[in-house]
């Protein structure tokens, strides 16, 4: 394996400078042991703990009868994030068998779409809880924050991220490249590669960034101009909520900025240096960690989640004491009740 083949992986390597054919030295063998044997691990870790996680706050959710607003975005979050880390596991099989992709071009073009389909749906729905989380906030009487009205709204972000992958559906294929069939993104040129990166960055970072901190900044303006005018039970609800959505926002943009900022440079990027090329691959790293520490940071931080899994522990253990108490009554009853009938079995 030469350089240029360092970093293709399935699904991120549109313009993944390790594929670009510009001649530079080649890595040591250290180097190459590192990428081959840390990465993957790191992405097995990443996608194990992950879907337990993810499992928990789906738990946690489908636990509570009585469902709220809240609830609603963060289920999607949660589902969108599972299906995502269901996947990795084909790229972690690419990664190890040196790119080598066996599953044919179907598969390929699955994994690829589910993989930016996440992207578009992770920050469709945390910009929308951003916006509803005003409402909450400045415009809590308003009668279109209900249940059925928040399920509408994550359907058409599911539909609409699905739509903005038909780029991807389009261009993802198995290609041959250099006796090795690769699952990848094959564009015409340089300036399709140009027009998709700005294509993928301003939708799905710029845009929602840009409405992400225009409703966070009016809900501040909002809670700390009317902390001393309301109650303090409402009041420590407020900075809650708020509080939670930032860590949200803050998750979201420590883990996805990196990643956009790198494509975003690696088009006027000729010549790739090998840092460049594990800074890339570091921020793919940190792109895909969202979707294992977005349901770790609901399980501790938030108490709702956390108290409701305590509680259907607790009910599920009672009703099985229940169980057994009642068992043992009621053999301890036919005992009692049935002495003759136990005297001539014996």
């Amino acid at each position: 394996m030469n350089d240029s083949d360092l970093g293709c992986n399935a699904t991120h390597n549109l313009t993944d400078p390790s594929c670009q054919a510009s001649p530079r030295p080649p890595p040591s063998p250290v180097d190459i042991t590192t990428f081959m044997h840390i990465l993957p691990s790191i992405y097995g870790i990443l996608c194990t703990v992950g879907v337990i996680a993810n499992a928990l706050v789906i738990y946690a959710v489908a636990a509570c009868k009585k469902k709220m607003v809240s609830d609603i975005y963060v289920l999607n979050l949660a589902i969108a994030d599972t299906l995502f880390l269901l996947v990795m596991p084909f790229n972690i099989h690419q990664l190890v068998r040196d790119r080598q992709w066996v599953f044919g071009n179907f598969m390929c073009k699955a994994v690829v779409v589910v993989d930016v389909s996440n992207q578009f749906t992770t920050v469709g729905i945390v910009t929308v809880l951003c916006i509803d989380r005003y409402i909450a906030i400045v415009h809590p009487s308003s009668e279109k924050r209900t249940v059925q009205w928040t399920i509408l709204i994550n359907m058409l972000v599911w539909l609409g991220s699905f739509l903005l992958t038909v780029p991807v559906m389009m261009y993802a294929k198995v290609v041959h490249r250099q006796q090795l069939q690769v699952c990848m993104m094959l564009l015409d040129g340089p300036e399709d590669m140009y027009w998709y990166t700005l294509y993928q960055s301003i939708l799905g970072f710029i845009i929602p960034l840009f409405i992400i901190s225009t409703f966070y900044s009016l809900t501040l303006y909002h809670v700390f101009r009317s902390i001393r005018r309301v109650k303090r039970k409402q009041s420590v609800w407020a900075k809650r909520a708020t509080k939670m959505v930032l860590m949200v926002i803050a998750l979201f943009l420590i883990c996805w900025s990196p990643y956009h900022v790198i494509q975003v440079i690696n088009l006027s990027n000729n010549r790739p240096t090998i840092a460049f090329v594990y800074a890339y691959n570091i921020s793919i790293c940190l792109s895909y960690s969202h979707s294992c520490i977005n349901p770790l940071m609901l399980l501790i931080f938030a108490q709702n989640y956390r108290e409701r899994l305590c509680r259907q522990n607790a009910l599920t253990s009672s009703q099985h004491s229940m169980q057994h108490t009642s068992k043992a009554k009621t053999e301890a009853s036919s005992t009692a009740n049935e002495p003759s009938s136990r005297i001539t079995v014996v």
